[in-house]
């Protein structure tokens, strides 16, 4: 640690050196900035023309691509650098990568890579980040894709930080439309319990969690609503008979924007139906299990994930829904991909 220190000490004094103040790597004048707030509520000023960013969080990149902005970014974690096919054209190599996390930055790569600005979320160390890249004339700003319920305001502040308003205005209207029709047509049906699980066996969502309002926007009822933990019993899935189980992920599977084989899905609705006592669940016995991947789930701040749950729980309400449709336009049209079925189970055609 004492050698990073003074690593990072050296480069940055060569820096005031070289250029005799802190913030000339980007000299910009007064009017050349604009203030932001970001996620988290500070007001930051940033160049008004943003051409280098580093991003940590795959969710942050994917926005950030779904307005045009990719040619912004020079760095990025492991975590988006990991999955090389999901970025097409925008291909990270080694020498690009920021840190393992958003929690482990590499702030001399950071420095090397001289961008204007980090984009981080609020569970990473943008308080280190801030103190440590400030010095150099990089400014942090803090950015949460995860959440659903405020995917209007992350792609707004995404948009402003780009420079690429009217791309993001187009985005939150396309979602936003279908959010309102989902709320409409199922304004008067009785909500389906659900168990939701996250990758791990007893992981689940409760309210502030990452996943808890992507069910909330499906209108599922969760049956650990009112719990205070991610971290449950399953036997109390067996208490409180769920109607619905979706499960996204699997334990130790980063997310791919290629699709899991039918047979790992399969596989995993096995271990699932083979618990303890869960063949007495409704759900189990219905065969009301949704399995998403991680990739498939999250896309637009999990609303991609909305589409299907909502769909899974009320297809006879929301025909003029069709989630496999919505996914093919965010990997298409917003992720410039090419369409990949198959990151569900049971599968959608488009018109389902």
């Amino acid at each position: 640690m004492q050698i990073k220190a003074l690593l990072l000490l050296l480069m940055f004094l060569n820096f005031f050196l070289v250029t005799g103040c802190f913030n000339s790597n980007h000299p910009q004048t007064a009017g050349e900035h604009i203030t932001i707030t970001d996620s988290i509520g500070r007001q930051v000023s940033i160049p008004r023309q943003i051409t280098k960013a580093v991003v940590s969080n795959r969710y942050n990149m994917e926005i950030i691509k779904s307005i045009g902005a990719s040619d912004k970014v020079i760095g990025v974690d492991y975590g988006i650098y990991q999955d090389q096919t999901a970025y097409g054209a925008f291909f990270f190599d080694s020498n690009q990568v920021i840190g393992k996390t958003q929690n482990e930055l590499n702030y001399e790569k950071i420095i090397e890579l001289n961008p204007q600005l980090l984009v981080i979320t609020s569970n990473g160390s943008w308080q280190d980040a801030d103190k440590k890249l400030a010095p150099f004339g990089i400014k942090t700003v803090v950015m949460d894709a995860y959440y659903t319920s405020k995917f209007a305001d992350t792609y707004t502040l995404a948009g402003k930080i780009f420079n690429k308003e009217p791309e993001a205005a187009a985005f939150i209207d396309y979602f936003q439309t279908k959010l309102q029709y989902i709320q409409t047509a199922l304004k008067d049906i009785p909500k389906k319990t659900v168990y939701f699980e996250y990758k791990k066996s007893g992981t689940t969502t409760v309210p502030g969690d990452y996943f808890f309002d992507m069910l909330e926007y499906a209108q599922a009822d969760n049956i650990f609503k009112t719990a205070k933990s991610t971290e449950i019993d399953i036997e109390a899935v067996v208490q409180k008979n769920p109607d619905v189980i979706i499960k996204v992920g699997a334990a130790g599977v980063d997310p791919q924007y290629i699709p899991p084989t039918a047979a790992e899905f399969q596989k995993r609705k096995e271990a699932l139906r083979s618990r303890p006592g869960w063949e007495t669940v409704t759900a189990v016995k219905n065969d009301q299990i949704l399995l998403l991947s991680q990739y498939v789930h999250g896309g637009a701040s999990k609303l991609v994930g909305t589409m299907y749950i909502a769909k899974f729980l009320y297809p006879e309400y929301l025909p003029e829904l069709h989630p496999e449709l919505v996914f093919k336009d965010w990997v298409t049209k917003y992720q410039q991909l090419d369409y990949l079925p198959g990151h569900t189970y049971p599968s959608l055609s488009l018109t389902d």
